[in-house]
């Protein structure tokens, strides 16, 4: 009595673990996007030594997939995103650098911001010069602010300067 109660309780507990959790499928959203904004992450680093306000017309695709649970809630949303940048002087337009980046990330699903983002979301360089600002690798938290694992130029003060020279005009 005892195997046959044994069996029967392995059995009903292998039905139970076989038994697939549904949920409902991916949902893909696609876009274009088209900003021209100041670079407030940028600008700031080119002071006070020199002053140019900085300027991002950026432009590219998105693609994000949400994933859900059984009950129909976002248990995960990733995005790819690439595109141009196309930094130029506010005060003087002519002067411009561009570059283009990719990226990918998660989202935080309780605030919605950006979190494990993997790419490279700037990767600027100028004939004559080669890469003049780069940011590669992996951050973890929140971006811009959270930890790197690659290359970041805007911590860099020979590729901050640099960058904000070209863009100054000298």
């Amino acid at each position: 009595m005892k195997r046959v109660l044994a069996l029967l309780l392995a059995l009903i507990f292998a039905l139970v673990l076989a038994v697939p959790v549904f949920a409902a499928p991916p949902v893909q959203e696609w876009g274009t996007f088209d900003f021209d904004k100041p670079a407030d992450d940028l600008s700031p680093l080119c002071l006070p030594d020199i002053n140019v306000r900085i300027w991002d017309h950026e432009f590219g695709t998105y693609h994000i997939t949400y994933y859900f649970d059984g009950q129909g809630n976002v248990v995960r949303a990733q995005a790819h995103v690439e595109g141009l940048d196309n930094f130029y002087n506010k005060d003087n337009p002519t002067i411009m650098v561009s570059g283009h980046f990719v990226w990918i990330t998660n989202y935080d699903l309780n605030t919605w911001e950006f979190v494990n983002v993997r790419g490279s979301p700037y990767h600027i360089t100028a004939p004559g010069y080669g890469t003049v600002l780069v940011r590669a690798g992996k951050w973890w938290k929140q971006f811009p602010d959270g930890q790197i694992a690659g290359k970041n130029s805007l911590v860099d003060p020979n590729d901050v300067k640099q960058f904000c020279s070209m863009l100054a005009g000298h």
